[in-house]
């Protein structure tokens, strides 16, 4: 599943696997979205340290795969939320639920930094 967030609500859109989905993507790279993945690799920043920028596309995985390879390959950016113990991973509705409140924060926060 894909969705995007700007300052306000909008629709949330879904997007089938391979090249459409990819397709899309680089579409709304041009269009000045930063594609930001929530997967663990080597070189993914902790989401408590990540900057997201106003117009930010999440993408998220699929359960047992995570995201697909040739999509990986376009992102702009890897975040995962910092875990401790053996808990490797969340189910992907709980960490679309983290990030999602993360961007929201960061949001409420700059339009606060602009009003004061």
């Amino acid at each position: 599943m894909i969705f995007y967030i700007l300052s306000r609500w909008k629709n949330i859109h879904e997007v089938g696997r391979g090249a459409n989905l990819v397709h899309y993507l680089e579409g709304k790279q041009s269009e000045g979205f930063v594609l930001v993945g929530l997967e663990q690799t080597s070189q993914s920043i902790s989401l408590d340290e990540y900057e997201f920028e106003n117009k930010t596309i999440l993408i998220l995985g699929n359960e047992k795969e995570g995201i697909p390879i040739d999509v990986l390959e376009i992102l702009d950016v890897c975040v995962e939320i910092p875990q401790s113990g053996r808990i490797r991973s969340f189910n992907v509705h709980v960490t679309g639920a983290m990030a999602i409140w993360e961007y929201v924060r960061q949001v409420r926060k700059r339009v606060r930094s602009k009003k004061a």
